[in-house]
């Protein structure tokens, strides 16, 4: 047996069932990947706390080989049994600067509404312009896209034409009569089929499609942005200091119903979505805000039997999102397998609470 009690004292003891606690934490938040919230959500919870649970087991790890080492294999074991989920949220990769000649430079950015965190003297539209000029992506996936939609000043056009893109298409959740917000997908290649995917969609959060021609291969490009948890600023600074409010219980209750009923909505997208992917045999490119981390269901649904491009080239802790707590990756592009990921970059520019992300793609051969 690895444990001998008489070989630990008092201290070692309470230091041993604490890491026995830690590990089976640990393999209950690698469960959140699995299941669906709803049939159990508490385990969505867990998943959320996947970085504290890891770093308190590879503490666990540290002591025992300074202890004992033959008990650090106790956690090490189930960081190991974990291994592909925890290279889904930190990844050493080398960084390519340069694009190779065919490959498809897709990017992913919610840009907030186009209304800045912070003021500044340069407006966002010229900001967002001047980040995707400099990122210089063939196919762009926007959420919380705002336009007019009438007169000769609609952003769309503008976007198109400053960035050289071929079509583009714009898929209004709220609109009136000169203006509209709710997702794009820009294309420096044909767009010869778009669409809605309407089954679960919740307002602004829904899924749109394009079809697009490169050479002679059509690809599907999926433009994600799964319902969100619906905090306000009170709920996040709750979140971020529990004491503030003066009424624990009920607020955590209050705060503990929303995160329950997003897990839940997200799960049903992502299962409409899945099924909408089913429908084609396009080589497919799904990207957006899942609003999730990679260690959730409707993430690891989606992401099922495609290449995760962070996973692939990405390099560091997978921050994509920063306001409330700056450790989340819940921004992600997915591509079939029929793709290779030569690059993955995530870029720091915080003119909305989600970081751009782009990735080069190489379609190979298609039988």
């Amino acid at each position: 047996m690895l444990i001998n009690k008489k070989n630990l004292g008092f201290f070692s003891k309470t230091i041993m069932i604490a890491n026995l606690i830690a590990i089976g934490a640990l393999l209950l938040c690698y469960s959140a990947s699995f299941i669906n919230p709803k049939s159990f959500w508490a385990i969505a919870f867990l998943g959320l706390g996947y970085l504290p649970i890891l770093l308190i087991n590879i503490g666990f790890v540290g002591y025992w080989i300074l202890r004992k080492a033959k008990y650090s294999l106790f956690s090490l074991v189930a960081i190991l049994l974990g291994w592909n989920l925890m290279t889904k949220h930190v990844a050493f990769n080398s960084v390519v600067e340069n694009k190779p000649d065919s490959a498809l430079r897709v990017m992913t950015y919610n840009v907030h509404m186009l209304q800045p965190l912070e003021k500044t003297d340069v407006p966002a539209k010229d900001q967002f312009v001047d980040i995707i000029q400099e990122a210089n992506p063939d196919v762009l996936c926007v959420q919380e896209f705002s336009s007019t939609i009438r007169g000769k000043k609609k952003f769309t056009e503008t976007v198109q034409k400053k960035n050289n893109f071929e079509n583009f298409y714009f898929a209004p959740s709220e609109q009136n009569d000169y203006s509209a917000y709710g997702q794009a997908i820009f294309s420096k290649y044909p767009i010869i089929n778009s669409g809605l995917i309407k089954k679960n969609e919740y307002g602004i959060n829904r899924v749109i499609y394009v079809d697009i021609v490169k050479n002679l291969d059509t690809i599907r490009v999926y433009n994600v942005h799964l319902r969100s948890f619906g905090l306000q600023s009170e709920d996040k600074e709750f979140i971020q200091n529990p004491s503030s409010t003066g009424n624990e219980e009920q607020k955590t209750k209050q705060v503990g119903r929303k995160l329950k009923w997003a897990f839940e909505q997200r799960s049903n997208q992502a299962e409409s979505l899945a099924e909408h992917m089913q429908e084609t045999h396009y080589p497919k490119i799904v990207m957006g805000d899942f609003n999730d981390t990679p260690m959730s269901y409707s993430v690891n649904l989606i992401g099922k039997n495609m290449k995760n491009a962070f996973q692939e080239k990405g390099n560091g802790w997978g921050v994509t999102h920063f306001e409330m707590l700056p450790i989340l990756q819940i921004d992600y592009i997915f591509a079939d397998k029929r793709f290779s990921v030569s690059n993955y970059q995530v870029l720091k520019k915080k003119l909305s609470d989600h970081y751009p992300v782009f990735a080069d793609l190489s379609l190979q051969q298609i039988n």
